[in-house]
């Protein structure tokens, strides 16, 4: 953690988590009402996949925070999955006859291989309809919001990207597998961001191929705190229970689904929970070091709170599943992607019923730890225009 400009400066993380976003948003709604403001107590802004667009969301109402956060739970309490993804008869069926015939001899005469499970041209449409970019900017002109930062991942050269809208002083970075572009956002970057490996197409930036934002980023708290930021919200997506060990008799092997819903879990969220428990030793450390030689040394305090789901959002997503389309339950059953642990699933159900559960399980855990939270943000210093 190298040292950055400002001091007391807030900054929120939103980490991936498809569907699993909806918790996010609960957590933001009782955020908004801890510290009711118009202007976004949240100067700084980082997401990647399903918490970039939610960043970007915010981003763009910076200057209209409270109602801003009010239009965000409403759209997620309305959504669905063919808001995200195409759930026809006509797309499902094509794409596993697709799948299907790309195993056979049939593929040698010319069949392209498939891109990806869902197609996800209603997720343009969504973002075109409901994120303004132009506000974006301005946020930033104004000084409502210092900086809005996307993570994507190139295919290409094996780079997590972290493209940044921000105030002149941020300058660009360059690390290990990191980088940090000053640019413009569009929608293609959130497309960029959210594309789930397997699940949703690449996108294409300039010359490169760019997948979902959680996949090479082994440093997920960097972009906000490259943007100055130096006290952190991080608000992820899973809870921090793990699995008991299986018994005798449960021992199975593991089904294409489950192995597919661990790897969505460990983009997601392995790395977070691994760079905040650094940043925590590296704030210890140097609680540790005497006053004189803290000047002698780059890094710097980040004081973090993260908040977690409290349930386990697999059984939430098992409560729920026979709301989810079912073309999409076809295709995922026929190519063993359905049941058992339900952690696939929990990342594309994209329903009302669903969503609305894990709004108001996010709400209610923020809410759960009010005294602190409210300590945490008043703390802070929002920047001024």
């Amino acid at each position: 953690m190298t040292k950055q400009i400002g001091a007391g400066t807030l900054g929120l993380v939103l980490p991936g988590g498809g569907a699993r976003g909806a918790y996010q948003v609960g957590a933001i709604k009782a955020l908004a009402e801890l510290r009711p403001s118009t202007r976004s107590p949240f100067p700084v802004i980082a997401g990647a996949s399903v918490g970039a667009i939610t960043a970007a969301f915010l981003a763009s109402k910076a200057a209209q925070f409270d109602s801003g956060v009010r239009e965000l739970v409403t759209l997620w309490q309305n959504l669905h999955c063919e808001n995200v993804y195409r759930t026809d008869f006509g797309s499902i069926s094509l794409t596993g006859l697709h799948w299907v015939l790309s195993l056979t001899p049939i593929a040698s005469l010319g069949l392209p291989s498939p891109r990806a499970l869902f197609d996800n041209a209603p997720l343009r449409q969504f973002l075109t309809e409901h994120t303004d970019f132009d506000r974006i900017a301005k946020a930033v002109e104004t000084g409502a919001l210092k900086a809005l930062c996307i993570t994507a991942s190139s295919y290409d050269r094996g780079r997590a990207v972290t493209f940044f809208h921000g105030s002149p002083e941020i300058k660009e970075w360059s690390r290990s597998r990191r980088d940090g572009i000053a640019t413009p956002l569009t929608v293609e970057h959130l497309l960029a961001s959210s594309a789930l490996p397997f699940v949703f197409p690449a996108q294409r930036l300039g010359r490169e191929h760019y997948g979902d934002g959680s996949l090479r980023q082994t440093s997920p708290l960097s972009p906000a705190i490259h943007a100055g930021a130096d006290k952190i919200l991080v608000v992820t997506t899973r809870d921090r229970n793990p699995d008991p060990p299986p018994t005798a008799q449960e021992v199975k092997y593991p089904t294409l689904g489950a192995i597919s819903g661990s790897m969505l879990d460990i983009i997601f969220m392995d790395n977070v929970d691994a760079d905040i428990e650094r940043a925590l030793r590296i704030d210890h450390t140097l609680s540790l070091v005497s006053e004189p030689r803290l000047n002698e040394t780059p890094l710097h305090d980040v004081d973090i709170i993260a908040l977690e789901p409290s349930e386990d959002i697999r059984d939430i997503a098992r409560r729920y599943a026979n709301d989810m389309p079912w073309t999409v339950r076809m295709l995922l059953r026929r190519m063993g992607l359905w049941g058992q642990d339900w952690r696939l699933p929990s990342y594309l159900m994209f329903e009302p019923a669903y969503c609305q559960a894990l709004i108001e399980l996010g709400y209610r855990d923020t809410l759960a730890r009010a005294e602190e939270l409210r300590a945490f943000m008043d703390a802070s210093q929002t920047i001024t225009t």
